[in-house]
């Protein structure tokens, strides 16, 4: 299968021709039937307009000579027996003229469809006006966004011919060092053998490949280089030279790196993370994920984090939370979610945006903190605090009436007496609520110093967790020594 080419992509192609890694003269074609050719090609070939060369053939621009072997390449392409082939042919131009070319053809996704694009290399030489046309290094190649180069295969060591500025610039060499040599000298002592060994093996077969590997500047610095070598053959099928692309992919190479070292610490850690691209799907998720959401990570991959919505927040928070990483900004809130049974739990969420080194946006990376325990908490102590506080304000209300009585010179002494053990009744219910509310949120507060559980109402414990999550069965014993022990807990997180 060849590497495809999205019809976005080529659509930026033809306004933004210097811009992208591409020849400046192409043409789409199916059935060796042209449906596109850019206005560059469209000179080369002497046509007015893109429109007089669409619906003709390709091979019809071309010397009767070269027709067959381009069209035996062009049915290995459209049948998946090579990715990329090259050739090199004669165009018979619209002005009657002849242009020697290098063709080089891979398959493309052109609206929607499969087709066939070849790219087209001007040589020197190959007409009546070629003194008038600027040779292939100069025209279409000099000025080229990645590294090209041409090998001769007669030559000792299949040395380098040409080399283009973008090479130059990849590798640091000036081009007098680079022409003669072969193109090993860029490895070095990290480059692996296996990509180098899988090159060898395509230009001992004639085949085009694609590897990357480590290979080193003029400075001993290292980068990541994607190499494409395709072989060019003349009309009878013998490969007269190879053409080369290199591109420096490190940055790639070190978000690919660093993405696997945060997916291994993510393991570990127990909130939970997910990663999703630039529109949203998911593509990873950590353990803490599958735990507490209930899904696992083959049925949440590929979906988006929908999956986790419980209807507790409206369309709105959803708009203004994609609208706001979009925009490359970090998110925070808290949310409700919900796991794959259909259980509500409370979230502390941040959406971090992850960027090229364009600026772009290629990932955003969720982490997400349970905190349904805290928020039980909270609910909780705010109960147990205005209970409290409603039998403070009784006790206090009986002791002010008591000491109102108390102030009456007439009462007699019983009556005084039974109004003085009362006040005294009440500081020591007083006193007991301070104590029993100090133990109670050492329990439940998680910033408070935690106390024994000698005390705890197990039962009215257990109720209020039961009343939490009613699909859960929960019970509990307490040993002698008053140690609790829960039993068992089968709420799903």
């Amino acid at each position: 299968m060849g590497r495809f080419v999205t019809a976005s992509c080529l659509e930026r192609v033809r306004s933004t021709m210097s811009t992208e890694s591409v020849p400046d003269s192409f043409l789409i074609h199916s059935d060796r039937e042209i449906v596109y050719a850019n206005p560059p090609f469209c000179v080369l070939v002497g046509a007015e307009s893109q429109e007089q060369l669409v619906n003709t053939s390709l091979t019809d621009l071309l010397a009767p000579e070269y027709r067959s072997t381009l069209r035996e390449q062009i049915t290995r392409i459209e049948n998946h027996d090579a990715a990329t082939l090259g050739l090199t042919v004669e165009f018979q131009t619209l002005t009657g003229q002849l242009q020697r070319a290098i063709v080089v053809s891979s398959l493309v996704e052109w609206d929607g469809t499969e087709q066939v694009q070849t790219s087209v290399f001007p040589i020197a030489g190959g007409g009546t006006d070629a003194d008038s046309r600027r040779p292939l290094h100069d025209q279409t190649m000099d000025e080229a966004p990645i590294g090209i180069s041409i090998a001769d295969p007669n030559g000792k060591d299949n040395p380098i011919i040409y080399a283009n500025d973008g090479f130059s610039e990849l590798t640091g060499y000036p081009l007098e060092e680079v022409l003669g040599q072969n193109c090993r000298f860029l490895q070095g002592e990290h480059t692996r053998e296996e990509p180098v060994a899988q090159m060898r093996e395509a230009i001992d077969n004639e085949e085009p490949v694609t590897v990357e590997l480590r290979n080193y500047r003029k400075d001993g610095s290292m980068f990541w280089n994607r190499v494409t070598i395709i072989p060019i053959r003349s009309d009878s099928g013998t490969v007269t030279n190879w053409l080369g692309y290199q591109q420096d992919i490190t940055a790639e190479k070190r978000y690919e790196q660093d993405l696997s070292l945060f997916k291994e610490q993510a393991k570990e850690a127990d909130k939970s993370i997910f990663i999703t691209d630039s529109d949203g799907t998911i593509e990873y998720v950590n353990p803490a994920f599958e735990t507490i959401t209930g899904y696992t990570a083959d049925e949440a991959v590929g979906r988006t984090p929908r999956i986790l919505k419980s209807g507790q927040q409206d369309e709105a928070f959803y708009a203004e939370l994609w609208d706001q990483i979009t925009a490359g900004e970090v998110w925070e809130a808290e949310l409700t979610n919900q796991t794959k049974y259909g259980e509500l739990f409370e979230v502390k969420q941040k959406i971090v945006p992850v960027t090229d080194e364009h600026g772009d946006i290629t990932h955003f990376v969720a982490i997400e903190q349970d905190v349904t325990e805290q928020v039980l908490t909270t609910q909780t102590l705010d109960v147990l605090n205005r209970v409290l506080r409603h039998n403070l304000r009784n006790s206090l209300n009986a002791i002010d009436g008591h000491a109102e009585l108390l102030e009456d010179e007439c009462l007699d002494p019983e009556a005084r007496k039974a109004s003085v053990a009362a006040i005294r009744n009440q500081a020591a219910s007083m006193q007991q609520i301070a104590e029993k509310t100090a133990e109670i949120r050492s329990i439940w507060d998680p910033t408070e110093g935690h106390e024994t559980w000698e005390e705890l109402d197990v039962e009215s414990l257990v109720e209020t967790y039961q009343r939490q999550y009613p699909e859960a069965d929960i019970t509990s014993t307490i040993d002698g020594d008053g140690v609790v022990r829960a039993q068992s807990c089968s709420r799903r997180l």
